[in-house]
């Protein structure tokens, strides 16, 4: 990573302003001011003019207009200061999670995070929680390993505390390093969407988004989401990942998720994340067609003289399948089982065996509509989940983010409609 005047430049060419002088524009535009704001921020006048100039320069805008005295932002630095402020919050924000200090130091923790943490500082904490290691985070960032060690040492410095544990070929983050990590990554998240709302305002819908799938999700609702918003956006850039639910909320988190759409789980906002219903969905029982048990009327004790493919553990529909399973025995102890969350996995073992599934049949739709699987003749309790969006409870979305969540509003509906 390159520093050129001020301007933090990573190897993949996304260019980072200064946070001394995103704290300064604020302070300006709050105070209506540049000579006010350079005394609180404690630099001369010139050097607050030169700062928010190299502003103007990374984010390809003139930023704030003058007046005598008076400055005001323009509308695109209304933007810039929006998602300014949203970043030294998720900053300042990192204070509490510091152990063994008064709350009074560990509010200061966190505004010397704002006053003198560098982007570079805060991308090297962030890359070593994506990445795991300080070598694969030397390679995201295109850094000697070096170079990273010693801006998360710097980090260390500034907090007054530990953020990483363990020896020198294992070392893994504190709770407070991975909450520091975590805010880290939200902050340079707001920068990153601060360029991409102005880039929205000339036009420009380049920018890239992050949609976490969960099983259903996967197979209609977000593929015909997309659909629609790149016919829209051409120039988006879209990437779709799935995973287990934990290891995606994580994901987000760190920056790297948008949304995760699927099974909700009742989420605590407390706990930072908030859910948005978007239909319910029911579960079947479902076979190969052929079956032993297809075209018959299935009790309970028919269902324990097969083997099962089980969703993860984390999933509403294994707590269905554990509640089927206390009514009826179907764990049998000298009789392993399959656990799987991937839908390509769970087809090919139900075509090739007679193994029986928990699923929603808008999951198989083409194996269904081609009768190569059945729902069985069997009347659950209870198999209902909420299918929906979740995200962080502090997320504030730009455009391209509102249209893809428009268009999978519609797919909500028109999957609504097919199930009727």
């Amino acid at each position: 990573m390159k520093a050129r005047d001020g301007v933090v430049e990573d190897a993949s060419a996304i260019i980072l302003p200064n946070l001394r002088h995103l704290r300064l524009l604020d302070v300006a535009v709050s105070d209506s001011s540049l000579t006010a704001a350079a005394n609180k921020v404690h630099i001369s006048q010139p050097a607050a003019s030169q700062a928010v100039a190299k502003l103007s320069d990374v984010f390809g805008a003139r930023l704030i207009e003058r007046s005598g005295n008076n400055v005001t932002a323009t509308p695109e630095g209304e933007i810039v200061v929006k998602r300014a402020r949203r970043a030294l919050e998720h900053l300042r924000a990192t204070g509490p999670a510091l152990k063994g200090r008064k709350a009074t130091d560990r509010a200061q923790a966190g505004d010397m995070l704002v006053r003198f943490a560098s982007t570079a500082q805060l991308r090297a904490v962030s890359a070593f929680a994506t990445s795991g290691s300080f070598a694969a985070a030397a390679r995201k960032l295109g850094q000697a390993e070096s170079s990273v060690q010693r801006a998360c040492r710097d980090i260390e410095r500034i907090v007054g505390q530990p953020l990483f544990e363990g020896g020198q070929r294992k070392r893994t983050l504190t709770a407070a390093g991975q909450r520091l990590a975590e805010q880290s990554s939200l902050a340079l998240n707001e920068i990153t969407l601060a360029q991409a709302e102005l880039r929205e305002r000339a036009g420009v819908f380049d920018s890239h988004l992050v949609i976490g799938a969960l099983p259903l999700a996967r197979t209609q609702l977000v593929p015909r989401a997309v659909v629609n918003l790149m016919a829209r956006h051409p120039a988006a850039r879209i990437e779709i990942i799935d995973g287990a639910y934990d290891a995606l909320v994580q994901q987000m988190r760190l920056g790297a998720c948008d949304f995760i759409i699927g099974a909700l789980r009742g989420a605590d906002r407390a706990k930072g994340l908030e859910e948005r219903p978007l239909f319910k969905d029911s579960l079947c029982i479902v076979a190969r067609a052929g079956h032993p048990l297809a075209g018959c009327k299935v009790q309970g004790a028919d269902l324990a003289r097969f083997p099962w493919i089980l969703p993860r553990r984390d999933a509403p529909a294994r707590h269905v399948f554990e509640r089927l399973s206390a009514q009826h025995g179907l764990e049998d102890p000298a009789r392993g089982h399959v656990e799987t969350g991937s839908l390509v996995v769970v087809r090919g073992l139900l075509m090739d065996s007679d193994a029986l599934t928990l699923i929603s049949l808008s999951q198989i739709e083409y194996e269904y509509t081609q009768g190569l699987l059945v729902p069985l003749d069997f009347a659950l309790e209870d198999a209902h989940r909420v299918i929906g969006i979740t995200s962080l409870s502090s997320a504030l979305p730009n455009r391209l983010q509102r249209n893809f969540l428009e268009f999978l509003a519609e797919s909500s509906a028109l999957l609504k409609t097919q199930q009727r």
